[in-house]
């Protein structure tokens, strides 16, 4: 069994989705494996807490690009004095990141784009970027690993996960 049918098989998706998702704009990159969790998915909210982005979501806020856009920007105007070193240790700038999921706290998940993109490795940043957790998997190993209990974030309440994790796709999706 795969992450993705792990994943479901812990968390079953909301319905069918099977989304055609467009292409993402240069600078953009997406992984295969993170597309084919939003075509199993769709956009929307693991556990009334992590919230899950796709290219091209008509909610503004779920919208991987624009999502992206945004935090590349608050960190040129307001760096974080750790985060440049951090990256700098995989030769990656700020401008690099590509923000995949974030949460109702402001944490921030993003994608470190070293080596093949299904193995970008996830950069959990908590919100006023107090603290940081690199993890050595894919979105969909960080949802299948968050959600089973096998990873626990100490950056995150101590309620999430629940026993039962479910998700729910955004009505604007």
């Amino acid at each position: 069994m795969n992450e993705l049918q792990s994943l479901l098989a812990l968390c079953p998706a909301s319905g069918p989705r099977n989304a055609v998702l467009p292409t993402a704009p240069a600078g953009f990159a997406v992984p295969p494996n993170h597309r084919a969790l939003i075509g199993a998915y769709g956009p929307g909210c693991f556990d009334e807490f992590l919230w899950v982005y796709a290219e091209g979501s008509a909610q503004p806020g779920l919208d991987l690009v624009r999502q992206t856009e945004e935090v590349r920007r608050l960190l040129r105007e307001y760096p974080e004095p750790d985060l440049p070193a951090l990256l700098a240790e995989d030769g990656l700038t700020t401008d690099d990141l590509v923000q995949w999921a974030g949460t109702d706290n402001a944490d921030m998940l993003f994608w470190l784009p070293v080596g093949e993109p299904d193995d970008w490795p996830t950069l959990a940043v908590q919100a006023g970027r107090l603290r940081f957790a690199r993890l050595p998997l894919s979105s969909t190993g960080v949802l299948l690993a968050l959600l089973s209990g096998e990873v626990r974030l100490d950056l995150f309440p101590d309620d999430f996960p629940s026993e039962r994790p479910e998700f729910s796709i955004s009505p604007y999706a």
